[in-house]
């Protein structure tokens, strides 16, 4: 009750006019008034005053609407906040039920499920180190007449869902979230005192402390630590990256650097214990999705998250086969469709031939840095200049808290973008020397002619892929729209343009996803399932001398498939090949993956050895090793704890062809701002 009458206050509190106020006392029973209050959420409220200064001084607070109702009383501690504003972080809050539940619906109870599991133990509180580095025991294969949930682990928000075998011949649902929503934001807040926050609840504290909120984590997990790419991506994230165990990104906490991996594995821990709560039995398999143009790292970090969450994997599926999944379940019915797969942080475009439950990715491609979180920034910045502009400011550097609101009021325009022609951004007490509010209009036309270039990056990217597959943009029978970012009209008008018809309405571009990973879990619990065939979205090879990439098994090779490396003369006992996933002639330019090291007395005797690369129909790939004349096997060893700047230093500088120039996102205000604040990078 408590999250979901808070959760209603900050509805309201969207709404209150600035005669909005908090009161608190500060001496006997003085009540000090402060006007035009904002960001109200779970954790606290944002306002701008100089009238408590002293950090964590403790209060006694009231929150009153503009027609002076009272909302919510309790105890709260000051914050500071680096802009000069102030924080109030609510203690403890008692919640005028009366007030709230005039306008709250009445909450939704779980279905009843037959044959169901006794009630799980209430496990106890995760503390950081708990799932930072776990300890745990590896996890035995569920039976499978237990529920097999599906996941989208998206970028911005993931979303879960179930069978329901009551209702037709099983239809999926939706799992909802602890406050009532069909989504659970993908992000991670770190308290000063060692909580940990999760979904919502991060999310309400990001204003507050955006430096230890994690969000957009999906587009960085699992990838090799490189500064150069830290350096280009530090401009799109608001707290600072660092370099986690195991060259892995990760947030800098200061005193610690936590992996995206273990990010990722605290998400999908919520969503497990959302879905036992709602479900009211225990939720220990999955079904999860990932973007298609995922590399093998990023899939395995992945199924590591999974494992950190105490659940088994029964398949990873590309998010545009899902789609198609939930498209063409039961129908019975042939089509060759494109699906347009455009979330909060990746692109994904796939051409998939449906054949009653046959699913056959034809072709795919896509970019796993463009999407809706790229609008958000353009739009951030553009609203920020407006102010500049209105207020005849030169410059201003915007604090972290600001840079926090403007990508909150981003967000916000984007959608009504969406549905009228212009909006109105409101932000009070945006700055203070002088203190001033923001206030800009934003038109859908100054909108749109600001990403177009992002609308672009999509259209070149979806016909590349409909070039290499020899397949004509007529040839499709229908289009298929998937994430938020589709809700746009621009991006909207630009696929209904390239295809000469308008996106297909069947199925919701924000559930279609986990619908298609919950029937695959459903299917793969009685012993079935439709057939998925799928592609190798990116080329893996080895790298030689000069740093040359050398293609071993190419982009859109049918899965699973298995190619063999062969190494003859004089070996010395020892074979080292670093093995990288990319398009670029340049080995420096792709993902690094791992180093094979292969060492038998044997080879010291002119054999010649062979390293075989499997691939699975999760894209998942498994090494191994054999001299070629006997076929005996050889210890295969994968290093990934050798620096990836000394491997490319051991392989000298690049003098292959030159590579087709990278596209890269277009840098904004705010991307300057950020990666200006946070351009040091710490190792661990």
């Amino acid at each position: 009750m408590y999250d979901a009458a808070v959760s209603e206050n900050r509805r309201r509190a969207e709404r209150l006019s600035s005669s909005a106020r908090i009161l608190w006392k500060r001496q006997g029973d003085d009540f000090l008034q402060l006007d035009r209050v904002r960001d109200v959420s779970a954790q606290g409220a944002f306002v701008v005053s100089d009238a408590v200064s002293e950090p964590d001084a403790a209060l006694e607070f009231e929150l009153h609407d503009e027609a002076g109702r009272a909302l919510a009383s309790g105890v709260a501690k000051v914050v500071r906040l680096g802009d000069g504003g102030m924080g109030i972080a609510f203690l403890d809050v008692t919640i005028d039920a009366a007030e709230v539940s005039q306008s709250m619906p009445p909450p939704r109870p779980p279905p009843p499920l037959p044959a169901a599991a006794p009630p799980l133990p209430t496990a106890p509180a995760a503390t950081s180190d708990e799932w930072v580095a776990p300890q745990l025991e590896p996890l035995s294969v569920p039976p499978l007449d237990r529920v097999i949930i599906g996941i989208d682990l998206g970028t911005t928000n993931t979303c879960a869902a179930w069978v329901d075998e009551r209702v037709g011949e099983g239809r999926p649902q939706i799992i909802p979230g602890r406050t009532g929503g069909n989504t659970i934001p993908t992000m991670i807040n770190f308290d000063t005192d060692g909580r940990i926050h999760v979904g919502q609840r991060a999310a309400d504290r990001q204003i507050l402390y955006p430096r230890r909120t994690v969000y957009g984590s999906k587009r960085l997990i699992g990838r090799t630590w490189q500064p150069e790419l830290a350096a280009e991506a530090q401009g799109h994230f608001a707290y600072p990256l660092g370099e986690a165990e195991g060259q892995r990104f990760g947030i800098d906490l200061g005193d610690q650097v936590v992996s995206m991996d273990a990010v990722a594995a605290r998400v999908l821990r919520e969503v497990r214990a959302t879905a036992e709560d709602f479900l009211q039995r225990e939720v220990r398999s999955a079904v999860i999705t990932v973007p298609a143009y995922f590399s093998e790292v990023q899939r395995e970090a992945v199924r590591r998250a999974a494992f950190m969450a105490e659940l088994t994997v029964h398949r990873i599926v590309n998010e545009p086969t899902a789609a198609a999944v939930a498209y063409g379940h039961a129908r019975g019915e042939e089509a060759r469709v494109a699906v347009w797969d455009f979330g909060g942080g990746t692109f994904d475009f796939s051409v998939v031939d449906i054949r009653d439950e046959r699913y056959e990715v034809v072709a795919t491609g896509g970019d796993n840095f463009v999407g809706g979180a790229d609008f958000d920034d353009e739009l951030a910045s553009m609203i920020l200049e407006r102010f500049l502009e209105a207020e005849g400011l030169e410059e201003l550097e915007p604090t972290p808290q600001q840079i926090a609101r403007l990508r909150e009021a981003a967000e916000l325009t984007k959608r009504a973008l969406s549905v009228q022609s212009e909006f109105d951004v409101r932000l009070t007490d945006f700055a203070r020397e002088p203190k001033r509010d923001l206030s800009v209009t934003i038109t859908r036309e100054d909108f749109e002619a600001r990403t177009a270039p992002l609308v672009e990056r999509t259209l070149t990217i979806a016909r590349g892929v409909l070039l290499s597959a020899s397949i004509l943009p007529e040839e499709i029978d229908d289009v298929v729209l998937v994430g938020g970012t589709t809700r746009i009209p621009a991006v909207q008008r630009a696929v209904a343009e390239l295809f000469g018809r308008r996106p297909s309405k069947r199925i919701n571009p924000d559930e279609a996803v986990a619908h298609g990973a919950a029937l695959l879990g459903h299917e793969i619990s009685a012993g079935e399932g439709p057939v998925l065939l799928d592609l190798l979205p990116m080329t893996v090879g080895h790298a030689i001398d000069a740093r040359r990439f050398v293609p071993v098994v190419k982009r859109n090779e049918r899965l699973p498939c298995v190619e063999v490396l062969t190494f003859g003369g004089d070996l010395l006992g020892r074979i080292q090949v670093p093995l990288f996933q990319g398009e670029s002639p340049d080995a420096a330019q792709n993902e690094y993956l791992c180093t094979v090291v292969v060492e038998d007395a044997r080879l010291r005797d002119g054999e010649r050895a062979q390293i075989r690369l499997s691939f699975d129909e999760h894209c998942l790939m498994a090494i191994d090793a054999f001299v070629e004349r006997s076929g005996k096997p050889l210890e295969v060893t994968l290093d990934r704890e050798r620096p990836l700047e000394d491997i490319l230093q051991d392989l000298g500088a690049f003098d292959g062809p030159p590579a087709p120039e990278a596209w890269q996102l277009p840098e904004t205000r705010i991307s300057k701002v950020l990666g200006k604040l946070f351009g040091f990078f710490r190792k661990k």
